[in-house]
C-alpha cells in the first residue's frame, strides 16, 4: 500500500485552513456582537433583576406577567398602528414616484435627487426639522393653519394626533427607499409589453395591472418586509419628536425597551419585550430572505 502523497496532504491542509483564516475573525466578531448579547437578554428575561444584576430565577413567570399586562398590549397596538400606517403611505407613494420618474422625459434626474434628499438625512436631523415645522407656536404648518382659520392645537403634544404625525414624518423620511427599489424593479419590465398593451388599447390602469404589477410584486413585498424590520426597531425619530408621549401614545416596543434600560430597576420586563421583537424580526427576516430569493431566482 502506497503512503499518502505529502504534497496532496499539505494541499488539503491549506485548503481547509484558508477559509478559517479568512472568515474566522468575522465569524468570531459576529458571535461577539450578536449571539452573546442575545444570550444575555434571554437570561435576563428568565431572571429577577435589580438593574443589570441577577438576583433570582423567574423562569417563564416574567413572560406570563408581561404578555398578560395592559401596558404591553398598548405598546403592541401602537407598534402595529405605526408599522401598518407607515407602510400604507410609503409603498403607494414610492411606487407612484417611481412610475412618474419613469414616464418623465425631462428633469427626471434632478427631481430624483430632490426626492432622495429625505433619505440622505439622519433621523435626528429629520426629527429636529419636523419639530420646527410642527411647533404649535411659531411653526410654518401651524402658521398656515391659523392663516386659513384653522386651529392647529398642540400638534405633537396632542394624544389624538401625535401618532398620526409620527407616521407622516416617518413616511416622508423613508419613502425614497421604496422609490429606489421600485425604480430598479421597473427597469426589468420589457418594453415590448408596454407596446403590446398600447396596441390593445389599454390605458394606465391596464398597464399597471397586467404589465407592471407582475414584475414588481415580489420586490414590493421584500421592500415592505425590510421596512417593517426597520420600523419595529426605530428609536431615534420617536425620541426626538415625542419622547414616547404624550401619555405613551407614541411609545413602541423598541422605544419602551430603550427607555426602560435606563430608568427601570427591574429590566426583566424589557428583556421579555426584546425577545418578542427579536422573534417578530426573525420571522420577518425569514420571509424577506424567501422573497429576495424569488427575486434573484
Amino acid at each position: 500500500m502506497k503512503p499518502p502523497n505529502k504534497a496532496n496532504t499539505a494541499g488539503i491542509g491549506r485548503n481547509w485552513a484558508t477559509p478559517v483564516i479568512w472568515f474566522g475573525p468575522a465569524v468570531l466578531l459576529l458571535l461577539a456582537v450578536t449571539l452573546y448579547p442575545t444570550a444575555v437578554v434571554i437570561w435576563l428575561s428568565l431572571s429577577r433583576t435589580r438593574y443589570y444584576d441577577v438576583i433570582g430565577w423567574a423562569g417563564l413567570g416574567n413572560y406570563a406577567s408581561v404578555l398578560t399586562s395592559t401596558p404591553f398590549w398598548d405598546l403592541t397596538f401602537n407598534s402595529l398602528v405605526y408599522l401598518t400606517g407607515s407602510l400604507a403611505i410609503v409603498l403607494p407613494l414610492g411606487l407612484f414616484c417611481a412610475l412618474a420618474l419613469q414616464t418623465m422625459k425631462r428633469g427626471a434626474s434632478s427631481l430624483r435627487v430632490l426626492l432622495l434628499l429625505p433619505w440622505t438625512l439622519s433621523m435626528a436631523v429629520v426629527g429636529c426639522f419636523w419639530l420646527w415645522l410642527l411647533n404649535p407656536s411659531y411653526g410654518p404648518i401651524s402658521y398656515g393653519m391659523k392663516s386659513v382659520g384653522l386651529t392647529p392645537g398642540l400638534m405633537l403634544g396632542d394624544p389624538g394626533v401625535a401618532l398620526l404625525l409620527l407616521i407622516v414624518v416617518t413616511a416622508w423620511w423613508s419613502f425614497p427607499y421604496v422609490m429606489v427599489m421600485m425604480s430598479a424593479a421597473l427597469q426589468g419590465v420589457p418594453g415590448e409589453l408596454y407596446e403590446a398593451i398600447e396596441i390593445d388599447g389599454g390605458g394606465f390602469w391596464s398597464r399597471l395591472r397586467h404589465v407592471v404589477w407582475p414584475h414588481i410584486d415580489t420586490t414590493l413585498g421584500s421592500t415592505a418586509l425590510a421596512l417593517s424590520i426597520m420600523y419595529l426597531t426605530l428609536i431615534t425619530l420617536i425620541l426626538v419628536l415625542t419622547g414616547g408621549g404624550p401619555l405613551g401614545t407614541t411609545s413602541t416596543w423598541s422605544f419602551e425597551v430603550f427607555v426602560d434600560a435606563f430608568r427601570s430597576i427591574d429590566i426583566s420586563p424589557s428583556a421579555v419585550i426584546s425577545i418578542v421583537v427579536l422573534i417578530v424580526n426573525l420571522l420577518l427576516g425569514l420571509a424577506y430572505l424567501r422573497l429576495t430569493g424569488r427575486v434573484s431566482g
